[in-house]
């Protein structure tokens, strides 16, 4: 039976528990489906399958320590049926989607939306930018390796999104090639420094505008897919303050 992941895949992963979790659980799910897709495979292997599938997701939640995924059971083979799996996969896809959304609004966090006026004006300053490169006094290679991180750059601005990663890629990168070099490397530094004012520029707008629309954004512990669920755990864990007297 193939492993639904790999020692490797793991070690490439985002450090971050939550961000590793869910792509522990879309490469694990991915796996399972490509395993499981032959017309003429046997029920018993889809079921030794779908087992895997589900304690590889909930010992991943165990280790990182997901709550509630970490609480979810898994059945013993020996007691397995298809509304076992099926339960599993419905709760667990409850809590995926509350996952998404807060890694969605990490992300919103870390980025920009590129609108029409501040694409052009990146765009801009990143062709300026260009043109200031070539004329430094460097080796045509490390020239080309520069232009090259230009181009990367350029293709983030295509998206509807730019990342704080890949403009800080670019200006440490750049900052690094031209730290002991004077005459065009001054202009290189004017530059990057208005890609980054611009880019700030942009978020402390963005941020403004979406602060006045929904408040400040905190993260939220999971909520559980039926509501007597949160009434249970809020009995468990009753103190003794509870307690009529």
């Amino acid at each position: 039976m193939p492993l639904l992941i790999t020692q490797d895949e793991i070690q490439a992963l985002p450090p971050e528990p939550r961000q590793r979790f869910v792509a522990i659980e879309e490469i694990c799910r991915r796996r399972y489906e490509q395993a499981t897709l032959q017309e003429d495979i046997q029920w018993s292997y889809v079921q030794d399958m779908r087992l895997q599938y589900m304690s590889s997701i909930v010992a991943a939640a165990k280790y990182l320590g997901i709550e509630p995924i970490n609480r979810i059971s898994i059945p013993k083979k020996s007691k397995w049926n298809d509304d076992a799996y099926e339960d599993f996969v419905n709760e667990l896809h409850f809590y995926a989607m509350q996952l998404a959304l807060e890694a969605a609004d990490r992300n919103s966090q870390l980025s920009i939306t590129l609108q029409g006026s501040t694409r052009q004006r990146l765009s801009t300053l990143s062709e300026h930018l260009r043109e200031q490169v070539k004329k430094l006094d460097l080796p045509k290679t490390r020239v080309e390796q520069l232009l090259a991180r230009i181009d990367q750059f350029e293709r983030e601005l295509t998206k509807p999104r730019l990342t704080f990663t890949s403009v800080a890629a670019l200006t440490i990168y750049l900052a690094a090639a031209v730290a002991d070099l004077g005459g065009a490397a001054s202009t290189v530094r004017g530059a990057m420094n208005l890609i980054e004012e611009a880019v700030g520029g942009a978020k402390e707008a963005e941020d403004n505008e979406v602060a006045g629309m929904l408040g400040v954004y905190e993260p939220r512990k999971l909520e559980p897919p039926r509501i007597e669920e949160a009434v249970v755990a809020q009995k468990t864990f009753a103190t003794e303050d509870d307690i009529p007297f």
